[in-house]
C-alpha cells in the first residue's frame, strides 16, 4: 500500500535535500538549521496529540522561507519515497482539456505500460497475449495515479520506491524477503524506462528500420507487443501530436542507474511503431524468466573461462538457491557483486523440485534499480 502521509522520515528527507541539517535531536522532536541562520522544529511522533499542529507550524515556516504555497511543500514531502511516471499527450487543444476519447486512450496507455512493464519484469517475451502473468494484471489493479495536470494533459503513475530500513548484519550475503517484495515496484518502473529507451532508439532516433536483431535486443530490454500497443493508442487520435513519458525518481531514494528520464514518441512515427508491434506479435521471442537476488557462492578453477555461482532468490514466493554457469565476463560481474550488490539473471529457469534450481543464462548483470550497496 502506498503511503502518502507527512511523517518524520519524509520530512527529514525533504529537509536534507533542501540543504538543512539536524542540530539538536530529541525523542519527540528535532531542530534543523541552514547556513543562513534559519531554524525549524520537526516533530517526530505521529501519535503525539500536537503532531498535526506542529506539522502545520513547520509548513508555515517553510512557506515563508521558500516563498511558495504550503500545499506544494506538503506534496513534495509526501512524494519523497515515490517514483512518479508522467504519461503525457501533447495535442492541439492546449493545456486545460483533452477530447474525451483521447483522454480515455491516455489512461488506457498508462494501464498498458504498467501491465507490460510488470510482465517483462517477470519474463522477457515479444508477445504475451493470453500468457500475460496474473501478477501483471494485479499490479495494474493496485497501481495509483495522481490528479491529472495541465501541460497538454498528464497522467501521473505513482510507484513506491522505499525499501525497508534493515541493516546488513552478517559477513555472508543474504536475501531479505521484505526488501525483495518492497523492491518490485521500483524494478517495474526501471524496467519500463529501459524498455522505452530501447523503443525510442529503434523507432524514433534511428533513421533506418529496425532489424530482427534490433527487435530481439529490444525484447531483452523489456519491450513487448503490449508495450508498443500502449504507446500507439493515443497517437491514433488525429489531434495528438506526440506521447511522452518522463520519470521523476523519488527524491529520498537513490535513483536507478543507467536509464534515461524522458522519452518521446511523435505521431509521425506511429506507422513504424505499428509495424514493430506487428512484428513482435507475429514472431514472438522465446520466453525467458528473470530472477533477482544475491550471489552467495562462487566457484572457479584456475584456467576456467568463467565459473559457477549460486544466487539466492525468490521463486514462486519461496526462497531458493539457483545454480548458474557463467562465462568469463558474467563471472566477473558476479565476483564484483558478491557481498555488495543484488543481481539480475535472465534465461531458462529449471525449478528442479527437490533439488537446487538451475538456469541456462542469457544475461547476467548488477541490479542497478535498487539503492543497495552492501559493504564487504
Amino acid at each position: 500500500m502506498i503511503d502518502l502521509a507527512v511523517d518524520f522520515p519524509r520530512i527529514a528527507s525533504y529537509l536534507r535535500n533542501s540543504g538543512w541539517t539536524p542540530s539538536v535531536s530529541g525523542e519527540i522532536a528535532e531542530f534543523w538549521t541552514r547556513d543562513e541562520g534559519l531554524e525549524v522544529l520537526v516533530p517526530k511522533l505521529p501519535n503525539a496529540p500536537d503532531f498535526d499542529k506542529r506539522i502545520e507550524l513547520l509548513t508555515q515556516d517553510l512557506q515563508r522561507i521558500e516563498d511558495r504555497p504550503a500545499q506544494d511543500i506538503k506534496n513534495d514531502i509526501t512524494r519523497q519515497f515515490l517514483d512518479i511516471t508522467d504519461v503525457r499527450a501533447d495535442h492541439e487543444y492546449g493545456e486545460q482539456c483533452i477530447p474525451l476519447d483521447a483522454g480515455h486512450k491516455l489512461f488506457t496507455t498508462a494501464r498498458g505500460l504498467v501491465v507490460s512493464a510488470t510482465a517483462s519484469t517477470l519474463q522477457r517475451r515479444g508477445y504475451f497475449g493470453r500468457s500475460m502473468p496474473k501478477k501483471a494484471r494485479d499490479q495494474a489493479k493496485r497501481a495509483l495515479v495522481g490528479h491529472t495536470r495541465p501541460g497538454s494533459y498528464v497522467v501521473p503513475i505513482i510507484n513506491n520506491a522505499r525499501l525497508p530500513d534493515l541493516p546488513w548484519e552478517e559477513e555472508q550475503p543474504r536475501l531479505i524477503e521484505s526488501v525483495e517484495e518492497a523492491a518490485f515496484e521500483r524494478r517495474v518502473a526501471t524496467n519500463l524506462a529501459r524498455a522505452l529507451g530501447a523503443l525510442q532508439e529503434i523507432a524514433v532516433v534511428r533513421e533506418s528500420r529496425p532489424s530482427n536483431r534490433d527487435l530481439h535486443d529490444a525484447v531483452g530490454e523489456g519491450l513487448s507487443f503490449e508495450m508498443c500497443r500502449a504507446i500507439v493508442r493515443p497517437l491514433q487520435e488525429e489531434i495528438v501530436r506526440k506521447v511522452d513519458i518522463t520519470f521523476a525518481w523519488a527524491p529520498g531514494v537513490t535513483p536507478p542507474r543507467g536509464v534515461a528520464r524522458a522519452f518521446e514518441f511523435p505521431s509521425e512515427r506511429v506507422d513504424l511503431l505499428k509495424d514493430i508491434a506487428a512484428t513482435l506479435r507475429r514472431d514472438p521471442s522465446n520466453s525467458e524468466e528473470l530472477i533477482y537476488g544475491v550471489v552467495v557462492g562462487l566457484r572457479s578453477r584456475s584456467g576456467d573461462d568463467g565459473g559457477r555461482v549460486e544466487v539466492e532468490t525468490l521463486i514462486d514466493g519461496a526462497k531458493r538457491l539457483v545454480r548458474l554457469d557463467l562465462n568469463e565476463s558474467q563471472y566477473e560481474v558476479a565476483r564484483a557483486c558478491h557481498k555488495r550488490s543484488p543481481v539480475i539473471a535472465r534465461g531458462t529457469l529449471h525449478r528442479n523440485p527437490g533439488r537446487m534450481a538451475s538456469m541456462e543464462v542469457t544475461n547476467f548483470e548488477q541490479d542497478l534499480s535498487l539503492p543497495i550497496e552492501i559493504p564487504s
